[in-house]
């Protein structure tokens, strides 16, 4: 299909049409853009924001919130975002629709990436050629090239993991070609959506590799944290682990990922959790919405059972799981060895990563008791109650670990590393008997949310996904969706992936079509091990 000018992809067509102008030049098309790319220092700045774009289009409300709930990582049955819609069960398929109420869930997220390439490409193509320039006014180019491609990569990941196919845009692309016609622009499918992601994270990674710099705390690009040149080889090296683990949509695409790259990217990854600091009062740019709605149980959210439950000792998980969705409500008397859950005093108290609350969630009962928890998140709590200032985990040290373990998994390696890779957190976080190279293997499914006390259930595969929740929950907008899509563990109907935003297609005039609801088209498939299901699905027919 030819391309058409869209709301969405305005902001980007703009650098195919004032960034490739000569500094000294006035573009009529746009003179503000022009203006604003008029020095180095506009072109360096607009380069040190693009961090701010990729973490607006996946932290902020609509872009976390939804996509956690989906993922029954944390549970609300709150309107706002599309969290009640989606989360709700049984599951129904999105509503493209561009005048639903809730279309941010997938327009935020879509319209927020490419407002990001934009950026990043602008600067990109700013900078081309005039290197000289900026040199003799003291800004170094390579930094803003590093930069700005890491960050364009990473919004083009951010696309791959949550839409079934983006517009592949960067800046090479002859956007002013595009907009007149001239040249064809398609929306490309998703694993070249990722390739594109992955290949400019490497385009980084080579300048980083080659060029020494530094961007300190000061200048807040990264929010707070000093980054050298090394420093980003390996935040980017992890992000692209990342990407390729999150991008599959079925089991068999999970298994089939590249591991080995997967393994040797997270070799040269981080080796301490990459955390910005926020310090704004989530006013503007540094606000990290599980953090801080996630972890509020008084009035938005609790920690999903389906996430905490399988590591429940009591049997109460169990007989959450025997009741009719519908009738499945709070319980009383949960109990685990897992420390970050329960301490050691017992079942009412706290645990260091969870808070036991005990009462009904903040939710009303008419939509649904299901929603309801006893517990809520709690490891962040220090940046919520700090008025959305302090630490932001957005990847932590231990999921880079549990990617190589999955991957050593799934290509027959070292058992003994693979227990120890579990352990780091197992045991140091979880207070957990340790896994050797003796413990069983087992299958993914031994790590399903259908399953209780996996944490025990003595396979290698239990643990891994067990410390994967653990450790990853409320770091990363999407993240526990893009897990549990692999690992075949969505709840029946969930769509496996979004479609392009439905005012996207009505602009381009592309037929609307959407995916999810049970039995739909692109929804999560029933899995046979769920009995409730099942015994729903029979009550339907009998009706």
């Amino acid at each position: 299909m030819k391309f058409r000018f869209t709301l969405g992809l305005a902001v980007v067509l703009m650098f195919g049409m004032t960034a490739c102008q000569d500094l000294s030049v006035e573009n009529p098309n746009n003179p503000d853009r022009t203006k604003a790319l008029s020095s180095p220092q506009d072109v360096e700045k607009l380069a040190s924001d693009t961090f701010t774009d990729y973490w607006a289009s996946m932290q902020w409300s609509s872009r976390s919130m939804p996509w956690s709930t989906i993922a029954d990582e944390i549970s609300s049955s709150w309107a706002n975002w599309g969290m009640r819609d989606m989360s709700s069960e049984p599951r129904i398929a999105w509503n493209n629709d561009p005048a639903y109420n809730r279309e941010e869930m997938t327009e935020s997220p879509w319209f927020g990436s490419y407002g990001c390439i934009s950026n990043a490409a602008d600067a990109l193509i700013a900078v081309e050629g005039n290197e000289a320039i900026y040199e003799s006014e003291g800004i170094d180019t390579n930094r803003i090239k590093a930069f700005a491609k890491m960050n364009l990569g990473l919004c083009l990941g951010n696309l791959a993991t949550r839409f079934d196919r983006a517009f592949i845009v960067d800046e090479t692309t002859d956007l002013e070609a595009v907009a007149l016609g001239q040249v064809e622009l398609d929306l490309a499918p998703y694993t070249e959506v990722r390739d594109a992601a992955i290949a400019k994270l490497d385009e980084a990674i080579a300048i980083a590799s080659a060029n020494s710099f530094t961007i300190t705390d000061a200048e807040d690009w990264v929010f707070g944290l000093t980054v050298d040149n090394n420093d980003l080889v390996r935040i980017a090296n992890s992000f692209a682990a990342r990407i390729l683990a999150s991008n599959a949509r079925t089991p068999e695409e999970r298994a089939a990922a590249d591991w080995g790259t997967i393994i040797s990217r997270v070799d040269a990854g981080i080796t301490a959790d990459f955390a910005p600091i926020g310090d704004d009062n989530g006013d503007i740019r540094e606000w990290d919405a599980m953090k801080f709605y996630g972890q509020e149980h008084r009035t938005w959210a609790r920690a999903d059972y389906r996430t905490i439950g399988p590591a429940d000792e009591s049997g109460g998980y169990d007989n959450w799981l025997a009741t009719p969705t519908q009738n499945r409500n709070i319980y009383d008397g949960f109990n685990s060895s897992d420390r970050r859950i329960v301490g050691a005093g017992g079942p009412e108290e706290s645990g260091s990563y969870f808070r036991y609350v005990g009462v009904a969630g903040p939710f009303p009962s008419s939509r649904g008791t299901y929603h309801y928890s006893s517990h809520t998140h709690n490891k962040y709590k220090p940046y919520q109650e700090n008025n959305a200032n302090g630490v932001m985990t957005h990847m932590t040290k231990a999921e880079m670990d549990l990617y190589k373990a999955e991957g050593l998994l799934r290509t027959g390696g070292s058992a003994a590393t693979v227990a120890q890779l579990i352990n780091n957190t197992r045991v140091a976080n979880g207070e957990l008997p340790p896994a050797t190279a003796a413990t069983p293997a087992g299958t993914p499914a031994d790590g399903s949310w259908k399953n209780s006390q996996i944490h025990l259930n003595g396979t290698l595969w239990g643990y891994l996904i067990h410390e994967f929740r653990m450790e990853t929950m409320a770091t990363a907008g999407a993240l526990a969706y893009a897990n549990d899509r692999g690992w075949g563990d969505l709840v029946q109907g969930t769509p496996i992936h979004y479609p392009v935003p439905g005012a996207e297609l009505e602009t381009l005039a592309l037929d609307n079509y959407t995916f999810g609801g049970v039995g739909g088209p692109g929804g999560a498939p029933k899995n046979k091990a769920d009995r409730n299901l099942a015994i729903e699905d029979r009550n339907v027919r009998v009706k």
